[in-house]
């Protein structure tokens, strides 16, 4: 007989119920008896409790619905890491200016006489620095004298930033800004390139050229010097008129 009571009284508890998730993160399950006012009354197999309605996130009903009151509160904003500072790379030029000399062809559209110095890293282009302008030092021929001043043009790859040359008595500073990464063991190379196409589909071809080790520190300025040295570059005036002995100009380049 006891048991039978027993069995009456699970019967007429609730077969389901409303769950409550606060807030705060917790849970509360029971048979909502009211929402009057700012409460909500909830019977619980514990007895009858009230929860304010400015607690309650949502409501999941006993009919699978759900009613959602107000957003969850929003957790502390994770510290965004700092911005690693950028690789500082200096390159600073001394000694005699590159040049190149072309002999005018009737037979032939006039050659491009832009001189570019290219710089890379692991055989990647980081910056490019272009000299357009013609200097009248031999009679006859379209010569161009490289010169770093302010008509210089000036191209970067992605996420590089490159200044303005700084020139200085007797010595030149391309200073370049480098993505983060770029730190560490890297092959420095620099070229000086002549356009053996059109100034609009351009094909540069290295006519000098230089390349060294180098370790690029994260934390600090990082000097690299490039000695230049013209050899035996001239210009022949007699018979076919042409440049002689470029690669005897020489780019000694080392870190300091």
């Amino acid at each position: 007989m006891r048991a039978c009571a027993v069995a009456l009284l699970l019967a007429a508890g609730p077969a389901a119920a409303d769950v409550y998730h606060l807030l705060d993160g917790d849970r509360i399950t029971g048979k909502t008896v009211s929402k009057a006012g700012n409460q909500y009354r909830i019977q619980t197999p514990y007895g009858r409790i009230s929860i304010p309605k400015t607690k309650v996130q949502r409501i999941l009903k006993d009919d699978g619905s759900e009613e959602v009151l107000s957003a969850p509160p929003p957790g502390a904003a994770p510290t965004p890491s700092p911005t690693p500072p950028p690789t500082r790379l200096v390159l600073i030029v001394t000694g005699a200016s590159f040049w190149q000399a072309w002999a005018p062809s009737k037979d032939a559209a006039a050659p491009d006489p832009t001189l570019r110095l290219d710089v890379s890293l692991d055989e990647e282009p980081v910056a490019t620095y272009a000299d357009t302008q013609t200097d009248p030092d031999i009679p006859g021929a379209i010569v161009n004298a490289f010169s770093f001043d302010t008509a210089i043009g000036i191209d970067a790859a992605p996420g590089v930033v490159a200044q303005a040359p700084e020139a200085r008595p007797g010595r030149i500073s391309l200073k370049l800004e480098l993505p983060a990464e770029r730190a560490g063991e890297r092959r420095l190379r620099v070229a000086y390139q002549v356009n053996d196409g059109a100034p609009g589909a351009p094909a540069w071809r290295d006519v000098a050229f230089s390349s060294i080790h180098a370790t690029l520190e994260p934390d600090a300025p990082n000097f690299v010097r490039l000695r230049q040295d013209r050899g035996r570059m001239e210009f022949s005036g007699f018979g076919r008129k042409k440049m002689k002995n470029v690669e005897s100009f020489r780019i000694e380049m080392g870190m300091e």
